[in-house]
């Protein structure tokens, strides 16, 4: 059996594994929190870029109980391809004179899963086209 030293403490382990079984748990532990921290700062990033109005709206109990509501009665399935959605996306953007006077109409709701949200808003439409030419 082949030996090789822990990446952390410097143990003999079995070559194939990078940590000791005492050193993987708190390895992972702080992968965890750098990743979480790492979030959090993209977050905070992103929040500052958007309109408080549009922020309060989304945090408000109103939207939250509605769309949780528009989720269970969907049966939490994507309306466009059948996956499980998660995500609640007003037809009519509300950031438009009409959507915000829609924004709690459950008619402007429609149930979507991340990909077809992403499809909806054009999201990282760069990057696909990048990706189809390498």
């Amino acid at each position: 059996m082949l030996l090789k030293s822990c990446n952390r403490c410097g143990n003999l382990i079995q070559y194939g594994s990078a940590y000791c079984s005492k050193c993987a748990p708190i390895v992972e532990e702080e992968r965890e929190a750098r990743r979480k921290e790492a979030t959090d700062k993209a977050n905070q990033r992103y929040n500052k870029k958007r309109d408080p109005k549009y922020l309060r709206f989304y945090n408000g109990i109103e939207w939250r109980t509605l769309s949780a509501k528009y989720s269970q009665d969907k049966g939490y399935r994507c309306e466009v391809c059948g996956a499980m959605a998660t995500q609640v996306h007003h037809k009519q953007a509300i950031q438009t004179d009409i959507g915000w006077e829609l924004r709690l109409d459950y008619d402007n709701l429609e149930l979507l899963c991340v990909k077809c949200h992403n499809e909806r808003h054009e999201r990282f439409k760069k990057r696909e086209k990048y990706m189809k030419h390498t």
